[in-house]
């Protein structure tokens, strides 16, 4: 019987990334939700106080690259991790 090594992902990033899952043990491109994070709620206030009161300081929460990216396995919907941006 051998031993199945899960490789550990050091840096998840904002697109998915080919991983083993360690629950089901499958090799498989991760699922990446996005939501907002602390930069997103920043960058909206300070769009907020610069004068964009018309609905513009509210872009953040609609630019994926703005907000958390969270990685999860498409195969048995484990929590793979966290990318966030702040």
């Amino acid at each position: 019987m051998s031993n199945v090594q899960v490789p550990v992902v050091d840096r998840l990033g904002d697109q998915p990334v080919q991983v083993v899952c360690p629950t089901c043990h499958q090799t498989v491109l991760s699922k990446v939700e996005y939501s907002a994070g602390l930069l997103t709620y920043l960058l909206c206030t300070g769009l907020f106080f610069c004068g964009f009161v018309l609905g513009c300081c509210l872009i953040p929460f609609c630019v994926d690259r703005l907000r958390n990216a969270q990685h999860t396995c498409p195969t048995c919907k484990t929590k793979l991790g966290v990318y966030k941006r702040l």
